[in-house]
């Protein structure tokens, strides 16, 4: 009975990352898309881990019995997300500096073209945050709210060893 409450607990809890982690993509698209706020290329990089984690977490509340095969994923996919965002943070704090990966890759022939591409299109650099939510970033969100889902992931895997 006691390893039924653990599973149903634990269920919860994925069920709440998984509603979490949709929300979370909602808003970001509803920022860039709704609100036409630029979100540079590490930022798109922080959602491949919420598509890949919404994807693990739906194959845990439908198949609990793989468990112990799947949550390694799972917290895999958090810890990269938690690196890419560590990384934008320290970019935008210029701790880091930018890589090829937050410059402009399109092939320009002088610097006129360069500077009407960047006013035609709004490009602007990972270090530049454009977007702040109670003053705090949404890469620094991101850091954090992954921290909160390792520490959600902790508990259910510390659940399920009992």
């Amino acid at each position: 009975m006691k390893q039924y409450f653990h599973n149903f607990k634990s269920k919860q809890l994925l069920q709440l990352l998984l509603v979490a982690h949709i929300l979370i993509l909602l808003s970001v698209y509803f920022i860039e898309y709704g609100m036409n706020v630029y979100a540079c290329k590490l930022c798109k990089y922080q959602r491949i881990p919420y598509f890949i984690n919404i994807l693990i977490l739906s194959l845990l509340i439908f198949d609990f019995n793989k468990f112990k095969k799947i949550i390694y994923i799972l917290l895999l996919s958090l810890f990269i997300n938690l690196g890419i965002s560590f990384y934008h943070i320290g970019v935008e704090q210029k701790i880091f500096s930018e890589t090829k990966v937050c410059k402009i890759t399109n092939q320009v022939k002088s610097k006129d073209d360069l500077l009407k591409q960047l006013n035609k299109s709004g490009i602007k650099g990972c270090s530049e945050v454009t977007f702040r939510i109670f003053g705090f970033s949404l890469s620094t969100l991101n850091f954090l709210t992954n921290i909160v889902f390792l520490l959600l992931c902790y508990h259910i895997t510390r659940n399920e060893k009992k």
